[in-house]
């Protein structure tokens, strides 16, 4: 009787198997979060444009990324920020005068860390530098007329609003020259009444300037690849 059972109860059982796989397969198809990423694309575009998501290419962490998508560094990237540029400042862009001074050295040559750009870049208050946390949405908290170029690329981005230390310190790169830079936040400080004068340290092309307390510095410097890396420090805005 017992072997007349068993061909049913082992097809019995792998029934039941197949059910709960099937049960299973059906959960993950409905978990929204599995579902979200399985289908969504894959980052290309560092605006990821394709989507409304708030801050969703700022959303990484940590000191260092290597494996950040390829950054388009084609000329018409280039024409592309730079007629973003000049639509966000009203169309009209005006060249920053000459170096006013320059140093050998730039005070970020070598700099890879959110806190030491910081602190190197000696617009953070004593002690704050230390206090920076990582995360790339710091790069959407900066100041009105100082953030970053359009169509740039954050790449690391530190910052703080613990008492007495309000610090952001944003590295990006951007397919334009360095030249566009200086010129870009020469002018937005203008527009928004903040100081600016022009230097240059070593490699470094450095827009910065102070208000009271507050003051920020931009770096910017030509890559081997082709892209202007910039370093933004604000401090106390």
């Amino acid at each position: 009787m017992l072997r007349c059972l068993l061909p049913f109860l082992l097809l019995t059982s792998l029934g039941a198997c197949a059910k709960a796989e099937q049960a299973a397969d059906r959960n993950v198809e409905r978990d929204p979060a599995v579902a979200a990423a399985l289908n969504d694309p894959i980052m290309a575009d560092p605006d990821l444009a394709s989507q409304n998501r708030g801050n969703s290419a700022l959303t990484g962490g940590g000191p260092a990324n290597g494996d950040l998508p390829a950054f388009n560094r084609s000329p018409e990237e280039a024409d592309a920020a730079r007629t973003a540029a000049e639509t966000a400042l009203g169309g009209r862009i005006v060249a920053a005068p000459a170096a006013s001074e320059t140093v050998k050295v730039s005070r970020l040559a070598g700099m890879l860390t959110a806190q030491a750009i910081a602190a190197a870049s000696q617009m953070a208050p004593p002690g704050c530098a230390d206090k920076t946390e990582y995360t790339l949405a710091w790069a959407a908290k900066l100041p009105a007329g100082l953030n970053i170029f359009p169509r740039g690329h954050a790449v690391m981005a530190g910052g703080t609003d613990a008492a007495g230390c309000k610090l952001r310190t944003v590295r990006f790169v951007t397919p334009v020259s360095p030249a566009d830079v200086v010129n870009f936040y020469f002018t937005s400080a203008a527009k928004a009444k903040l100081p600016a004068t022009h230097s240059r340290e070593g490699d470094d092309e450095v827009v910065s300037g102070r208000q009271g307390s507050s003051g920020y510095a931009v770096f910017a410097r030509q890559r081997a690849d082709g892209l202007t890396e910039v370093d933004l420090i604000t401090a106390g805005f």
